[in-house]
């Protein structure tokens, strides 16, 4: 006997998940870049050859979203240190 099975997405719940995931990608990159492990400049330029090699084989534009957050994240000066 098969049954059938439909499942619902969440889209709440999938948008909560994946701007859980991209959050920690920017404080990660955020971190290594301010603990001076990488140099903010060069790791920025980096990302950004990194993006502009791999837009031209990406169908949609929008999944390299996550990369183009991470880079402005960069780009934005640190918080001063007391409010941290």
């Amino acid at each position: 006997m098969e049954e059938s099975v439909e499942k619902e997405v969440d889209t709440q719940a999938l948008s909560a998940a994946i701007a859980g995931f991209l959050a920690c990608h920017v404080l990660t990159c955020r971190f290594l870049v301010h603990e001076g492990v990488v140099d903010k400049d060069r790791f920025t330029a980096y990302l950004e050859t990194a993006m502009e090699e791999m837009s031209p084989g990406i169908e949609d534009q929008r999944t390299l979203f996550g990369l183009r957050q991470i880079i402005q994240a960069l780009r934005t000066p640190p918080a001063p240190k007391d409010v941290q």
